[in-house]
């Protein structure tokens, strides 16, 4: 299981070589997926310039109509250090992962597609968290709003339902439990994270953007922790 938990995104500078004004490009930086950038041409170049030089080893994307993502990593001198190439991006949200890159200054994300537009973009360094077990559950959680009649028909808002997960991590050493705990403290549970659980398998379970909705709480398990029952929501 991987997660994003500090988007370098959110921070950064963020700029286009094609601008839009009804679909500016920081609106990749808000919470809201579904807030896209869209481009007036195809393909559209973005540059994220960190607040910081930073470590890079992964690339979360959502909410899009791309046929295709380059991403490339330069540092502070303008040197090109990785070029990171998704040629069929995933439907849904999608992600990459790759060797970390150190000293990273900025990032250039060229998309491509008919009016290509993209709703959330995570860039940073992610972290490693045990594989759930076999028992975790899978859920829909339906926002929808639902009036019944005296006489049982019903009217319905419909809202497409969002997604639930609900996992169980065993076996972390003492340093892990306290390097999760403090990664959650800083994200809380309505941030926006960028989940992966199953990174080796997409067909089995596709990344999402979601958050944490039940507080982090370890149980003593021998010389180990054990996490039970760490809920995500999607989160549009």
């Amino acid at each position: 299981m991987r997660v994003l938990f500090d988007n370098l995104v959110v921070p950064a500078t963020l700029t286009t070589d094609e601008p839009n004004e009804s679909y500016p490009v920081t609106n990749l930086a808000h919470p809201f997926l579904r807030r896209k950038y869209q481009s007036v041409a195809s393909p559209a170049i973005i540059t994220v310039t960190f607040a910081a030089d930073s470590i890079v080893d992964c690339l979360f994307y959502g909410w899009h109509n791309l046929t295709s993502l380059i991403m490339r990593l330069y540092n502070s001198g303008d040197a090109l250090l990785d070029t990171i190439t998704v040629a069929s991006p995933e439907s849904g949200v999608g992600s990459e992962f790759f060797t970390a890159v150190p000293a990273v200054a900025y990032a250039e994300v060229e998309i491509a597609g008919s009016t290509p537009y993209l709703g959330g973009l995570g860039i940073g360094e992610y972290y490693e968290l045990p594989r759930p077990i076999g028992d975790f559950s899978e859920g829909l959680d339906d926002r929808g709003v639902v009036v019944a009649s005296t006489s049982g028909q019903a009217q319905q808002l419909y809202v497409e339902p969002l997604k639930t997960r609900n996992y169980t991590l065993q076996e972390m050493t003492r340093a892990t439990r306290a390097e999760v705990a403090a990664l959650m403290l800083t994200a809380g549970i309505g941030r926006p994270l960028w989940l992966d659980a199953f990174y080796l398998d997409h067909d089995y379970e596709p990344p999402m953007y979601c958050r944490i909705v039940r507080e982090w709480v370890t149980t003593k398990n021998g010389r180990r922790y054990d996490a039970r029952s760490i809920e995500f929501k999607e989160m549009r």
